[in-house]
């Protein structure tokens, strides 16, 4: 199969429990590699908030959820604690999640090229904890400087930004 052919959709209501497995299933593979930053975080309300709040895109396979992104105009709550120098940006990337079965395959690269296809020339930021080295070598590798670090939700996390113009 083409993952570059893969087609990007706007998710919606209907998406809700599907998008809550999906992100349920990454965290508890998060969870077996050590990492449980996302563990109970991703439940219906907060995805439905999500939905409401950011525009989430999703891929699905065979009619099922297999990645989703959010794509947001404010930073989440506990950037203003962990950066509170940090400038402001004008979109702000969460919620970047495939499904285990489907990981480095490209999908994750698809849906964050996605969004960086939609911010135009304009700033976007997104944060990612330290302790997934291979997380923050894929935000490098995309074209995200990091500005800042510092600690938010209990985790060491750093500030990535990506510019057009950078």
């Amino acid at each position: 199969m083409l993952i570059a052919n893969t087609p990007i959709q706007l998710a919606c209501e209907q998406d809700i429990p599907a998008l809550v497995t999906l992100l349920t299933e990454c965290a508890n593979h998060m969870y077996q590699q050590g990492m449980s930053h996302w563990l109970n975080v991703y439940d219906e309300a907060s995805v439905r908030q999500n939905l409401l709040q950011k525009t989430v895109y999703v891929i699905k396979q065979d009619c099922r959820v297999i990645g989703c992104v959010a794509l947001g105009l404010k930073p989440a709550d506990y950037y203003a604690d962990c950066w509170p120098q940090a400038p402001r940006s004008d979109f702000y990337l969460t919620q970047l999640a495939v499904h285990p079965q489907h990981q480095q395959a490209g999908y994750g690269r698809l849906l964050l090229q996605h969004c960086l296809g939609l911010i135009s020339d304009r700033t976007l930021h997104l944060d990612a904890v330290a302790h997934y080295p291979q997380l923050l070598e894929f935000y490098r590798k995309s074209g995200f400087k990091q500005i800042a670090e510092g600690i938010g939700l209990g985790d060491r996390r750093y500030l990535f930004e990506y510019s057009h113009s950078t």
